[in-house]
């Protein structure tokens, strides 16, 4: 067995070597030394892993490089987990050189972790729950410890920050769906909230599903302000919805301030839904620039990348996007390089990279809760959804 000493990657030489024999002990007839070796390397997010040196070599572009074991081994044990979650997506986007041999990427993960199945990997993380559908800031500082960015009742309905979110999803429906859902599992005392979209059912799904959130079907005028107030009068939660136009988001967001301002000490967010906004810089600086001062989390969501709103906002989340689109922001355009492979809607997920200078890319998911009638309510279900 090679000594301790650490790679270039910093993981343990040793700890390589022994994942690499427990994959061969656990599959004996479908890895050789070296194909369990490569293995490991993609599991890690690179392409070599030197047998004699146990070094890993060749960082490969689009999978997650992963933490050394040793540090690993140092969290707990849901964010262990989370690890070996991005271990086991790091082998599944390998399929263009597929290095599994036949194992699905669970089970050689569960392997290289020393569990007997995937299954005890998920209960030995579910041994340690955190709940995101908190006001406690306590359990959201443990969250955002552990998975390394913000809870969605922060990023996206703004509880305690105001560091604004861009929300790409080229699919409206997908859009709307998945802050609908965000706003029905997360708690919303202490806060305000408008939703502002100009689809006329955009606030179909909501009015269904919790008969708490106010609609407002609205005209941006001088009565806008007034109807606001009414619609905030009974609920934390209002889907402002106004007659398509192409809006000045400087505009929407002086239209929504002055009525958020009372009664919301744990936050403020304003989500902007609509198929047509003004971009131009002085606008979007001014718009930004009211939000901040006023404490107030702005949440943009577009069809498809805007570098002058990525620019702008501290947060971002990327859903898909357009296969065809040019370069236009170099920051920007590595992150949504870096996200081809695993965002869009698969296996009833909306999964998305998020992003902000603090976390880094982190890639998450959220169930699209079907609309049946058949089984549970729909709210247990929710609240029973796991989160990717």
């Amino acid at each position: 067995m090679a000594g301790l000493h650490k790679t270039d990657s910093g993981l343990e030489s040793t700890m390589l070597d022994t994942q690499v024999a427990r994959l061969r002990a656990k599959y004996p007839k479908e890895f050789n030394l070296e194909q369990a070796a490569t293995a490991v390397a993609r599991a890690y997010g690179y392409k070599t892993l030197d047998t004699r040196s146990w070094e890993l070599g060749d960082p490969m572009q689009g999978l997650q490089h992963i933490k050394s074991h040793d540090v690993m081994l140092s969290e707990d044990a849901q964010h262990q987990a989370m690890h070996f979650m991005r271990m086991a997506l790091n082998l599944s986007l390998s399929y263009q050189n597929d290095v599994r041999q036949g194992v699905p990427e669970r089970e050689i993960v569960a392997a290289l972790g020393g569990f007997s199945s995937f299954d005890s990997l998920i209960n030995y993380a579910r041994s340690d729950p955190i709940d995101p559908n908190t006001t406690d800031r306590a359990i959201l500082a443990k969250f955002k410890q552990r998975f390394g960015y913000y809870a969605p009742i922060q990023y996206v309905l703004g509880r305690y920050i105001h560091e604004h979110c861009l929300i790409i999803q080229p699919d409206e429906e997908k859009a709307r769906r998945f802050v609908d859902q965000e706003v029905v599992l997360n708690p919303t005392a202490g806060t305000k909230v408008v939703i502002f979209r100009d689809n006329p059912h955009g606030g179909d799904w909501l009015s269904v599903v919790s008969k708490g959130i106010a609609i407002y079907r609205a005209e941006t005028d001088s009565t806008y302000d007034v109807g606001l107030r009414k619609a905030f009068s009974t609920s934390n939660v209002v889907v402002a919805i106004a007659p398509p136009e192409t809006f000045s988001l400087k505009d929407v967001v002086a239209l929504n301030i002055p009525a958020m301002m009372t009664n919301s000490p744990d936050g403020r967010a304003l989500i902007v839904d609509v198929e047509n906004l003004n971009t131009q810089t002085s606008e979007l600086d001014a718009a930004y620039s009211l939000a901040s001062a006023s404490g107030v989390h702005l949440v943009v969501i577009v069809r498809q990348p805007n570098a002058e709103l990525w620019k702008r906002s501290g947060i971002r989340l990327i859903f898909g996007f357009d296969p065809n689109i040019k370069e236009s922001y170099l920051d920007m355009d590595k992150y949504i390089g870096y996200s081809a492979p695993y965002v869009g809607f698969k296996r009833n997920k909306m999964q998305y990279l998020y992003q902000s200078e603090d976390s880094g890319p982190r890639f998450g998911a959220m169930d699209l809760i079907p609309d049946d009638t058949k089984t549970k309510s729909l709210l247990d279900r929710m609240k029973e959804a796991i989160r990717g």
